[in-house]
């Protein structure tokens, strides 16, 4: 039988890392928008970014909206082209997504990697069928600037953990745009703060409802109904995230995690090898995922290797050391191809 798979150290793993990339986008990107500037120049470790948006004739296209979001899912900025461009400035080293609509076109998105000087990124959308459905729904909604600032306030205090400084320009934030995503979003991260999750997950429901591409927020309440043991009910929200981002190792983490607590061991399997695959050094706690599977599978050779291995990088997980221990002092289960025992000659059948 498996061990418990709520691990301490996955949990804080992946959404602590999810929660300061996300609230550090904020507070880095307060802005974002539109320019017809020149190339992308690097201005001391900040990067900018332009985008040049065509259609498949090499025309500009205008009006466009483009979105740029962190790996997470969480929004960096939106602009709208002007002479078919648009540029976000101020950057951070990192990986993000790129995500352009208009009228007619579908719908595209793509990675970039802000690892260099900035760069001028060249996006080519496709003529829309007529007789096709966008399932890729509609943008995130704009930010007003004002909102934006007083957001980014907010996530620096929820990311410094003062939820009691958070609130008041979380608040000013939520009178001037109630039906944004990422502002629900935060309140949300603010209820989780003080412990009220039953207010937090209301507000990221209320996100996904507004926005339900919002990467943040499927994480997030996926987190908290696998903390209460609702595994059956993350389920369907961390499959909308692998939707969205099918080369992201934390939701498969996640996804492997609530598999587990399902008992469908050949599942959590596969999902905690694609997010060591996807996350490699990242993926921290997943092989203590990998090795409950195995040993739920009643593979307890395997186990042992992918706990001592993991322990060689990662010694102080006292999680992953325990189950080693008690694998170690722990008969293999039988195997259902074992043959039965025979019984000591004299004793009775």
């Amino acid at each position: 039988m498996a061990c418990r798979t709520s691990h301490p150290l996955l949990a804080h793993a992946v959404i602590s890392v999810i929660f300061v990339a996300a609230l550090t986008a904020a507070a880095q990107h307060p802005g974002g928008g539109s320019s017809p500037a020149g190339p992308a120049l690097a201005t001391g470790n900040t990067f900018s970014l332009q985008i040049l948006v065509r259609n498949r004739g090499g025309s500009l296209v205008d009006m466009a909206i483009v979105t740029l979001t962190t790996y997470t899912g969480q929004l960096v900025g939106q602009a709208t082209t002007r002479a078919g461009q648009a540029e976000f400035n101020g950057l951070q080293p990192g990986d993000y997504f790129v995500r352009v609509s208009a009228a007619g076109y579908q719908a595209y998105s793509r990675e970039y990697s802000a690892i260099g000087p900035g760069g001028i990124l060249y996006v080519d959308l496709e003529r829309k069928d007529p007789d096709s459905s966008d399932a890729s729904g509609p943008a995130m909604p704009v930010l007003a600037p004002k909102a934006q600032k007083l957001a980014a306030k907010a996530a620096e205090a929820l990311q410094a953990r003062k939820p009691a400084d958070a609130l008041p320009s979380l608040e000013a934030a939520y009178r001037l745009a109630p039906g944004h995503p990422y502002v629900n979003f935060l309140y949300g991260v603010y209820y989780s703060e003080i412990n009220d999750r039953a207010t937090a997950e209301s507000y990221w429901m209320k996100a996904l409802q507004l926005f339900p591409q919002h990467m943040n927020s499927l994480l997030y309440l996926s987190d908290a109904l696998l903390r209460d043991n609702h595994a059956a009910d993350a389920v369907p929200y961390l499959t909308r995230a692998l939707e969205l981002q099918p080369a992201a190792w934390r939701p498969h983490a996640m996804m492997a995690e609530a598999r587990l607590s399902q008992k469908d061991y050949d599942q959590a399997l596969k999902e905690a090898d694609r997010a060591l695959e996807l996350g490699h050094a990242q993926a921290v706690g997943v092989p203590f995922l990998k090795a409950n599977a195995l040993v739920g599978q009643g593979n307890k050779d395997q186990a042992i290797a992918v706990l001592q291995e993991y322990l060689r990088e990662k010694p102080d997980d006292p999680a992953a050391r325990k189950l080693l221990e008690s694998l170690r002092v722990t008969p293999a289960p039988p195997s259902p191809h074992d043959p039965a025992p025979v019984p000591p000659p004299g004793s009775k059948p």
